[in-house]
């Protein structure tokens, strides 16, 4: 791993993104990953391999050795990263926290859009240590237009639902990341 270097002092990466599916369940008109131009995406898996993730792992269990970090960030992205289901997640989790080093320890995160979320998914990761970021881009008319799901229903009453479970959990709840539309 790098560490980018400002003036004379070298400052470790202490948060990692790792994509753990190249898919999405919704079908948003300004994504643009998915409704832009580039259609890439379509050609690489859906799941990213294991022995990718294992190499993951311990590229960045060095880069905590290497620089005697006490404390890094690991967020689970997507496409929509609970199309794995739990399994993948808890697996990455486990491999990354059984190779760091001692007195490393690692928080996790999973940035979702929160149409897959239940109780039970929010209390087993919950349980894991996971905190779940919700991408919450609005409710409007207008918006829901735009942020569909494939077959072109709105998202909103999902992701509606999704906020009141983690609302009824905030110890679990990590934040909101929003896309904000200037048109809406």
């Amino acid at each position: 791993m790098v560490a980018v270097e400002t003036g004379r002092t070298t400052v470790p990466f202490r948060q990692f993104v790792l994509k753990m599916h190249s898919r999405c369940n919704l079908a948003c008109t300004y994504c643009y990953i998915y409704a832009g131009p580039d259609r890439s995406w379509r050609a690489r898996p859906r799941l990213v391999p294991t022995a990718t993730l294992r190499q993951s792992a311990l590229r960045i269990a060095e880069h905590a050795r290497a620089h005697r970090l006490r404390e890094i960030r690991i967020d689970l992205h997507g496409g929509e990263p609970l199309l794995t289901g739990p399994g993948p997640l808890l697996d990455q989790a486990a491999a990354l926290r059984a190779a760091l080093p001692a007195g490393c320890t690692a928080e996790f995160g999973v940035q979702t859009n929160g149409t897959l979320l239940t109780p039970e998914l929010i209390d087993t990761l919950g349980a894991a240590g996971f905190r779940l970021g919700l991408s919450l881009d609005g409710g409007t008319p207008g918006l829901n237009h735009r942020r569909v799901d494939h077959a072109g229903r709105p998202s909103w009453p999902a992701v509606s639902r999704a906020v009141r479970m983690l609302a009824d959990r905030p110890g679990v709840f990590a934040g909101i990341l929003s896309t904000i539309d200037i048109t809406t």
